[in-house]
């Protein structure tokens, strides 16, 4: 039998790579009417997800537990906060440790509610290079890199 000998080559470039999906599909295109001011994606925002409860969830007065994930594409997610009063005032959430740079993180908060009512839920994320969600996310035309504040609804019953 003969023996095969597997060289890993390694070639850089000294120039930005002018492929379609680099300078085309995956760019921030800021302006509705135009190109203009285009730039490619490269770093994930900072974002937060809420997984439970779900959206329109109907639950009894009691406690709760929210749960979600948080992730950034620049160092680790430091804190998720969450508000359960339309933003006004913010709790931090119980974030599971990682150690992964640029790894998900999995949170919790439990959630005391003595009164039934309508309630909306609000997570947001910050990163350890001090970037947090905005209430209102960056616009581009293809939705990329989307990053506002999560938010769902519950409906509490007695």
């Amino acid at each position: 039998m003969a023996s095969v000998k597997w060289i890993k080559q390694i070639s850089l470039i000294d120039s930005t790579f002018k492929g379609p999906y680099q300078s085309v599909d995956y760019m921030y295109y800021p302006h509705k009417q135009n190109e203009e001011d285009a730039f490619p994606v490269t770093t994930m925002n900072v974002n937060s997800t809420i997984q439970k409860p779900l959206d329109m969830d109907v639950l009894r007065t009691g406690t709760h537990l929210i749960k979600g994930i948080a992730w950034t594409g620049n160092g680790t997610i430091e804190k998720v906060e969450i508000s359960v009063d339309h933003g006004q005032s913010w709790m931090e959430a119980a974030p599971q440790l990682n150690t992964d740079k640029n790894g998900w993180v999995q949170w919790s908060f439990q959630w005391t509610v003595t009164q039934p009512g309508e309630f909306t839920i609000l997570s947001k994320a910050t990163d350890t290079a001090g970037r947090t969600q905005p209430s209102t996310p960056f616009w581009n035309q293809k939705g990329y890199g989307y990053h506002a504040i999560d938010q769902i609804s519950v409906k509490i019953e007695e």
